[in-house]
């Protein structure tokens, strides 16, 4: 079928010098890298952090008896709070549940996993669905390989 008959009315020559027009105007809002930082997740605490870790620990039935200097450990997760945010340490005898891009999700960065998959470490910088995934996958792999 030829464009007549699709009626196809503009082609490439002319939305490439539409977006020539348009292109200066979007540029007033400046590049996009400055507004990125500011629409990406509200930043949060750390120590607000911190106490939505230990809450969803608890409700997944870990028991935290003593919280020192902002610091735990439980069940081979090590959770330290630092200025940047809450930084993850997990270890166990057997690969963990994660792939690299598990610890790249929205709210979590500087994510890290050895070579043998057996320790891993990731900073929560805004409590979301994917930090409490990530969390509640690890807790129920070490007690699924506790069980066995």
């Amino acid at each position: 079928m030829s464009d007549d008959r699709r009626g196809l009315g503009r082609g490439l020559d002319d939305l490439m010098a539409q977006n020539e027009m348009d292109l200066p105007f979007l540029s007033a809002y400046g590049p996009a890298f400055d507004a990125e930082e500011d629409i990406s997740q509200a930043k949060i605490p750390p120590e607000e952090i911190f106490d939505a870790v230990v809450r969803h620990l608890r409700s997944l039935g870990c028991k935290i008896d003593s919280v020192e200097d902002r610091k735990l450990t439980v069940q081979g997760l090590i959770v330290v709070t630092d200025e940047e945010g809450v930084q993850l340490i997990f270890e166990n005898e057997v690969r963990l549940p994660f792939v690299p891009s598990d610890l790249a999700s929205p709210g979590l960065s500087e994510g890290q996993i050895d070579k043998d998959g057996c320790r891993a470490r990731v900073m929560i910088q805004a409590w979301g669905i994917e930090a409490r995934r990530c969390l509640s996958r690890f807790i129920e792999h070490v007690n699924i390989n506790d069980d066995e």
